[in-house]
């Protein structure tokens, strides 16, 4: 597991340029098969990738300048010149980004792929590049502040869109990069008999192309604002819940028109990866529903969701769906059931799993070889951090005893209990392979400060690491 952010980078974090290719050498070096990433959409200004202003545009930050050069959007003398005048990495990168979308104009380089890539896309294109140049325009805290005529997308005219023509090619474009790069990046793994689980969240952030153009299927009040906010109640991570404010979903107005927004959204998503790690599954089933204007989750109640009817309809679409069910938190029968109705792998979260020898998470008491197992996730510390700063003295006596350990390398040795499970799946993130501490973790749930940061320095992995890898797969026959 490694988000495309954290890979080397030179331009602000890392990209679909040479450490993309390179890890996934790195990944076919040592027999891996499967390589796990977060959302690719547009992050939210503290980096998250699960509070994107959409649901479909991907963050183009992640375009490589490098690979720009070689399809000839950019030239090497731009390069240096940007580089050399301006400080910001990020800046740095949308210099180069305007810099291609002019040599795109003047030289139609991919003007076909272009086109075609518009009308494929043209479910959110449109609405989505409207809002983009809209929050650039008016740069409001939400598209409830617009102006009166941009409250929705249905209300842009004609001559509004004239007038801002190129503005909106510029934002499309930059998208078209995007998914280019991409499915490029994705078509080499591939190639390498390596696949690709993407991360589908739930849920989508208020103030989102998604919410602004598709009013009527969210829980919003007639001035546009959401009645009921998302959120789970107190739990692992936090004493009073956590309040992620995302609107709700207008479940009985989406099964009218045959759930379109999620199936293009699904669809959308399986062009660019090959299984979908979905969110919150437990979502589904039911959801806790937080009233508008609570400063935390307590308060919250369990309001039941789409079921069975939903996953019936997708199964109608799509057949049997490449799903891993984030069946994390507060899970009941019911969720449980869903998720085996549609034959869904859940996850286990070897970090979860020691406070006694009965618990679930142990793969000694696993049930079923349908599960992916996991040292920890993007919201856990690293699993050297996690043992170092987090675990009890029980969980620490419990993880020596059932591992073996022998004080060298905790990451190692819940990797090892994870391959040598029964679990169809083993997942380990990146930070785990190499050990490192707390100061690598990615995410610390309900907080929004200082996360999303964590960058791979290079991809020198030592050769004992490489080794080790390759040796514990071949072992257990993954």
């Amino acid at each position: 597991m490694l988000h495309p952010t954290s890979l080397p980078g030179m331009w602000g974090s890392g990209d679909f340029g040479k450490s993309a290719y390179d890890f996934i050498d790195f990944l076919k070096e040592t027999d891996q098969k499967l390589w796990q990433i977060l959302p690719l959409v547009i992050p939210d200004t503290f980096g998250s990738p699960y509070a994107s202003i959409s649901a479909f545009a991907g963050n183009t930050s992640l375009i490589s300048p490098e690979e720009l050069l070689k399809d000839k959007l950019i030239s090497k003398k731009d390069l240096i010149k940007i580089e050399t005048e301006i400080k910001d990495k990020f800046e740095r990168k949308e210099q180069v980004l305007n810099i291609a979308y002019e040599k795109f104009i003047k030289t139609n380089i991919f003007k076909k792929e272009y086109n075609k890539f518009v009308k494929n896309e043209s479910f959110w294109i449109d609405y989505t590049a409207n809002f983009l140049l809209l929050k650039e325009i008016y740069k409001t805290k939400a598209w409830n502040e617009f102006p009166k005529k941009f409250k929705n997308n249905e209300k842009i005219s004609t001559q509004w869109k004239n007038k801002n023509r190129e503005k909106l090619e510029k934002i499309k474009f930059k998208q078209f990069l995007f998914f280019y790069q991409w499915n490029k990046v994705k078509k080499y793994a591939n190639k390498k008999n390596i696949e690709i689980i993407g991360d589908i969240p739930i849920f989508v952030s208020y103030d989102s192309a998604d919410v602004w153009a598709n009013n009527s299927i969210f829980k919003l009040d007639l001035e546009g604002n959401p009645k009921v906010v998302a959120g789970v109640p107190p739990d692992y991570f936090s004493e009073t819940g956590q309040l992620w404010g995302n609107p709700h979903y207008n479940w009985d107005e989406l099964y009218k028109c045959d759930y379109l927004w999620w199936i293009s959204r699904i669809k959308h998503t399986l062009k660019m990866v090959d299984y979908i790690r979905m969110d919150h599954f437990r979502g589904f089933e039911a959801s806790w529903e937080v009233p508008l204007g609570e400063e935390t989750a307590i308060n919250g109640k369990w309001v039941k969701g789409p079921g069975k009817v939903f996953f019936n309809f997708l199964k109608k679409k799509f057949g049997d769906l490449p799903i891993i069910a984030e069946d994390l938190g507060v899970i009941t029968d019911e969720v449980r059931d869903l998720r085996d109705e549609f034959n869904f792998p859940g996850m286990k979260i070897l970090q979860f799993a020691f406070d006694s020898e009965n618990n679930l998470f142990l793969p000694q008491n696993y049930d079923t070889e349908n599960c992916a197992v996991y040292t920890g996730t993007h919201d856990n510390n690293t699993t050297r951090g996690w043992y170092n700063n987090d675990a009890t003295e029980n969980d620490k006596n419990n993880v020596n005893k059932i591992t073996d350990y022998d004080g060298k390398n905790i990451s190692w040795a819940l990797i090892r209990l994870a391959m040598n499970s029964k679990a169809n799946w083993s997942i380990i993130p990146m930070q785990d392979i190499l050990n490192l501490d707390e100061s690598a973790r990615m995410n610390f749930p309900g907080t929004a400060e200082g996360n999303w940061k964590w960058q791979m320095e290079n991809l020198n992995i030592p050769k004992e690491i490489k080794n080790n890898l390759k040796i514990l797969t071949e072992k257990t026959e993954r």
